[in-house]
C-alpha cells in the first residue's frame, strides 16, 4: 500500500523542525565512567486469572499498594542508577531493569567546557578503546529551548 504525498510532507516536515530545534555542538570531556549492560533476560510471564463476574476482580490479584509521597528507604543490598533502583549485583546484567533486548556500551562523560555530564551510548570498539580518566571528543544535538542533549556521539 502506498502512503499518500501528504503523509511524507507531514514525515518530512516533522523531521526538519526536530533537526531545527536543535543545535550540533562537539568538545572535549573526560571520561567519568563506563557500563556494559548486556542483553535483557526472557522471562515467561505467567498467566492472568479470569475474574467470575466482569468487572469483579479476583480474589488472588495482588492489592494495589498505596503511593508513598516522600522517597523509600533503600535496603542495604539496592542502588539508585539512573532512577532506577535494583539489587547491587542486578547492574550490568541481563536481570537489569535498564537491560533491553541489544547490548549496551555506556560512556559517561563530563564535558570540558561548561562540566555538563553526558551519558554516550556507543559501539564495543569505541567502549574498548576509551578509559576512565581519558580526554575524548564528543558530539551531540542540544535542544535550543531545552537544553537536553541528543544524540551524544564519540569522535
Amino acid at each position: 500500500m502506498r502512503l499518500p504525498a501528504l503523509s511524507g510532507f507531514v514525515v518530512g516536515t516533522a523531521t526538519i523542525l526536530i533537526f531545527a530545534g536543535c543545535s550540533k555542538k562537539s568538545g572535549k570531556a573526560v571520561v567519568l565512567e563506563k557500563e556494559h549492560i548486556a542483553i535483557r533476560e526472557i522471562v515467561a510471564t505467567p498467566a492472568t486469572e479470569q475474574a467470575a463476574i466482569p468487572g469483579e476482580v479476583a480474589a488472588s490479584s495482588p492489592e494495589p499498594t498505596p503511593r508513598v509521597e516522600e522517597a523509600p528507604e533503600l535496603a542495604a543490598d539496592e542502588i539508585v542508577i539512573d532512577t532506577y533502583v535494583m539489587k547491587k549485583d542486578a547492574r550490568g546484567t541481563s536481570r537489569d531493569p535498564r537491560a533491553t533486548s541489544d547490548e549496551q556500551w555506556i560512556v559517561r562523560v563530563q564535558m570540558v567546557a561548561d562540566l555538563r555530564r553526558i551519558k554516550v551510548q556507543t559501539d564495543k570498539a569505541h567502549w574498548d578503546k576509551v578509559k576512565v580518566d581519558d580526554q575524548i571528543n564528543v558530539s551531540y544535538r542540544e535542544g535550543k529551548y531545552t537544553g537536553t542533549v541528543w544524540a551524544a556521539d564519540i569522535e
